[in-house]
């Protein structure tokens, strides 16, 4: 199949020691599981850093339809912050007429510091509403989910296809979807089984060549297919990659005066401790993997001709949640040997559900009854 290149510009591989201090807090954002609504700066140095976000988020900086979009979301988000929080935003933030001076006052690139403060609320309201629009579009369009997946799965690849053309380090990729036996058993071996969303119906798997490697992938991932203000919080698990430390191996100056009271004001504090707490409980003890969950922005509006003018108003976007997996490939080794295996995380997410569907019943039949009862036994005491 011929490969078709991405329409923004190629991202190169970036060794750490070049990371810039967006791209640190991107990191750090992604392999903490935190929330872009919790920054209050940007570090968007140029332009062309601001229109490739842009772009990344689906929205061509140049073209009219998408840049009246765009001031059409600030308008509602400074209507909504001066009506329902009693804000009064600056007319120099109010009244811009290119979203990129938002991101220049964010950035601290021009303005006064209240300009940062005020740009910053407005542009965290354009992302929760640009997301809520997004789900309201894909709602009411002629799309099912397996088609969703259709479009996901063949950016994806897309993407994939460009690095490996560019000598990115990976070694192996494949996507899957959890069947409904799996999406059953991980509900029902979950205590929250009413609101857990199971982001995994879509994963993708990136073996790489070493774990030095993750970081320049992940990075790269943010600035062609994932944006950074679209991981979802919350539901990171990263048992392998202390960061900050490969940074300061690695030499970098930024990673090295960024803090409170150095050179570099951050949003995202240094990641010192794995996120250990989320850690999966079926997993081996030595089980060890980057894995995070994106909303991946798909443009639909070019699907349908002509566009359904009542779908305008949403925008040109709808999301896709998806894992990704990350592991160089000495730790997928080991990952699938001892009490790591796959078979194994199988038996003990198993046992889970059985002792969960059991509990009242053993309750009943008393202490002598054993934990692993047999599926006719348990019948037959219905």
């Amino acid at each position: 199949m011929r490969s078709v290149r991405p329409k923004h510009p190629a991202v190169e591989v970036v060794p750490p020691s070049r990371f810039g201090l967006h791209d640190i807090e991107t990191l750090r954002l992604a392999l903490r599981g935190s929330s872009v609504v919790d920054w209050v700066s940007l570090h968007f140095e140029t332009d062309e850093e601001i229109d490739a976000f842009l772009r990344v988020n689906e929205f061509e900086p140049q073209d009219p339809g998408d840049r009246r979009h765009l001031l059409d979301l600030k308008r509602r988000a400074v209507e909504y912050l001066e009506t329902h929080l009693s804000y009064r935003i600056p007319e120099r933030v109010a009244a811009v007429e290119d979203v990129r001076v938002l991101f220049r006052f964010a950035s601290r690139r021009e303005g006064r510091r209240s300009d940062r403060f005020y740009a910053c609320v407005c542009l965290k309201v354009m992302h929760i509403l640009h997301h809520a629009d997004a789900t309201e579009l894909q709602v009411n369009l002629p799309l099912s989910s397996a088609e969703v997946h259709v479009l996901v799965q063949a950016k994806i690849e897309r993407v994939v296809r460009g690095l490996l053309e560019r000598d990115f380090p990976i070694v192996h990729f494949a996507g899957n979807r959890k069947t409904k036996n799996s999406v059953i058993s991980k509900l029902l071996a979950r205590k929250d089984t009413h609101s857990a969303p199971i982001f995994d119906k879509l994963r993708f798997r990136l073996v790489l060549e070493r774990r030095e490697d993750v970081p320049p992938v992940l990075l790269a991932l943010t600035r062609e297919l994932c944006p950074f203000n679209y991981f979802v919080p919350s539901q990171t698990h990263n048992s392998l990659l202390d960061l900050d430390r490969q940074l300061s191996r690695a030499g970098n100056a930024i990673s090295l005066h960024s803090g409170p009271d150095q050179a570099f004001t951050i949003n995202e504090p240094d990641v010192v401790d794995l996120t250990e707490e989320r850690r999966n409980e079926f997993s081996g003890p030595d089980y060890r993997i980057v894995n995070v969950v994106a909303d991946v922005p798909v443009r639909v509006d070019r699907l349908f001709l002509p566009y359904d003018a009542k779908f305008r108003e949403l925008g040109p976007v709808i999301f896709s949640a998806v894992e990704f997996q990350i592991v160089d490939q000495k730790t997928a080794r080991a990952n699938e040997s001892g009490e790591n295996r796959h078979t194994l995380y199988k038996a003990r997410q198993k046992a889970q559900v059985k002792r969960r569907l059991e509990a009242g019943t053993r309750q009943k039949s008393g202490a002598s009854e054993k934990p692993g009862a047999s599926r006719s036994s348990a019948e037959e005491r219905e």
